[in-house]
């Protein structure tokens, strides 16, 4: 199964640096949410991460090994759908939940925001289409024309981009992952957001918002104007 692969791989990776940080257990939060492994594969992982625990537990690391086994295993549990949680700048946390959205997106991605000009962003986006996400963004012409704008470079390799090319603003700054999670707040995707601005996500995985947002999508996407 190549869910499965992916959450073992994740897994591999979390402990192997020693780390399992709040966004990286969100990771595994939401790759098991989209993969929904059955009975036998929770086993099979819960079995996998006391081996990889068991090969890697010395005296020097002991404390972390047995917190990584208590937050894998919690890991496993699918979030309920209607939780949610808030994240702010100036700092990583915003860029972080938008990154570990993408990276853990299976099917698709539907993107609404104002502009996008953060590298880190923008690689993640690339790596996710290559992977097989569908991708569409609708974004700001004018910002578009920015210095430092990477919707050139997204349009050139191949995702869907659309454009609002009335005199008015498409200020909107949302995404939604695999029809099962939204995150929308004030939080632009560049850098300056992260480093310097007072910014807020919210991420939820409660239905009703989700759909709304989706339909908003779809009725912006009919609207706007196919980037060239």
């Amino acid at each position: 199964m190549k869910g499965l692969d992916e959450i073992v791989s994740y897994l591999q990776e979390s402990i192997a640096d020693e780390v399992l940080s709040k966004t990286e257990k969100r990771t595994l939060k939401d790759l098991v949410a989209r993969y929904q492994p059955d009975d036998h594969q929770l086993n099979v992982l819960r079995s996998k991460i006391y081996d990889m625990a068991h090969a890697r537990i010395n005296a020097q690391n002991q404390s972390f090994i047995i917190d990584w086994i208590r937050q894998a295993n919690s890991a496993l549990l699918p979030a309920p759908p209607d939780s949610a949680d808030v994240f702010f700048s100036p700092g990583e946390a915003c860029r972080e939940v938008i990154t570990s959205q993408i990276d853990s997106a299976v099917r698709q991605l539907h993107i609404c925001v104002f502009t996008i000009s953060d590298d880190m962003i923008t690689e993640r986006l690339l790596a996710a289409h290559r992977k097989g996400v569908h991708i569409k963004i609708i974004t700001d012409n004018d910002k578009s024309l920015d210095e430092g704008s990477d919707i050139e470079e997204l349009a050139k390799a191949g995702l869907a981009v659309r454009m609002d090319t009335t005199p008015n603003h498409m200020h909107h700054k949302f995404m939604i992952s695999d029809q099962r999670s939204l995150i929308t707040g004030s939080y632009n995707w560049t850098r300056s957001a992260a480093r310097y601005n007072h910014e807020n996500i919210l991420l939820t995985r409660e239905p009703g918002p989700v759909k709304s947002f989706e339909q908003q999508f779809q009725k912006l996407w009919g609207l706007m104007t196919e980037y060239s």
